[in-house]
């Protein structure tokens, strides 16, 4: 186990594997790192780091309540305990806002942004009772809501079991602050500082965050988009496979860290 304290109040527990380029990995609400299982297969290539963000997986629950700038905040401080001054940031579903919040804020301390479903704003109805179905769950059916996540997410029954445990490590607080503030971000007006070489990957049809990509077609014109025809929005752990291989050929071809 690996922990970094973060301030002298509370730490984040994080893991790590392989050499090379440093690429940090953003989970959604509740998750934790485990949801990055199969991108462990990544450290063949590159130094790829999961950390649990506070109040989820087996970090500790930070002091105040969380939000989007919070989190985004406390990866730089991540970052900084492991002497990393720029990085290569992925980021899945809700995660995906995090990592573009702290691109648009710190776009020096980011080589590359890959992101996974992404959205900068949750204008559509699908979406808005996708994250307010989670925050009422969290409340009143918390076991039921770690059950759907994990039958979602991977058929595989040991993965499953091993989401299912983890999610319940996670802090009930932190896990509905962040569906709450995932619900009301927005940066659409600040789409334009990513600056740095994107990747969206999108799961097609099935996904409900594809139709963002007009959004970021039009303000991130230098960006690359993947989509992966008749897939669902649980890639990294449905598609894994080509998940990585996209990962791996965009991080080779571009990274000079």
């Amino acid at each position: 186990m690996t922990f970094t304290e973060i301030n002298t109040d509370y730490y984040l527990y994080y893991e790590e594997y392989g050499q090379g380029a440093p690429v940090i990995f953003i989970h959604p609400p509740g998750l934790g790192n485990k949801v990055f299982q199969y991108q462990h297969e990544l450290s063949k290539h590159m130094r790829v780091i999961f950390p649990d963000l506070s109040g989820h997986g087996r970090s500790s629950k930070a002091k105040h309540s969380v939000s989007i700038s919070f989190y985004a905040n406390e990866l730089v401080r991540f970052m900084d305990s492991l002497h990393l001054d720029k990085v290569i940031l992925c980021g899945y579903s809700a995660g995906c806002l995090i990592a573009q919040e702290l691109a648009i804020n710190h776009p020096q301390r980011i080589e590359l942004l890959i992101l996974s479903g992404a959205y900068p704003i949750v204008r559509d109805i699908p979406g808005q009772l996708l994250h307010k179905t989670g925050m009422y769950m969290v409340k009143e059916h918390l076991n039921i809501l770690i059950k759907g996540l994990a039958i979602s997410h991977t058929r595989d029954k040991t993965l499953r079991r091993n989401l299912i445990s983890y999610m319940r490590k996670s802090n009930q607080e932190s896990w509905y602050q962040y569906y709450s503030h995932s619900l009301h971000y927005n940066c659409v007006d600040k789409l334009h500082h990513l600056i740095m070489p994107l990747l969206f990957i999108y799961g097609g049809k099935k996904d409900w965050t594809t139709h963002y990509m007009k959004e970021y077609k039009n303000k991130c014109r230098h960006a690359e988009f993947v989509v992966l025809p008749h897939q669902g929005h649980q890639l990294p752990t449905k598609q894994w496979t080509q998940f990585n291989e996209l990962i791996t050929g965009f991080v080779l071809n571009r990274s000079h860290l």
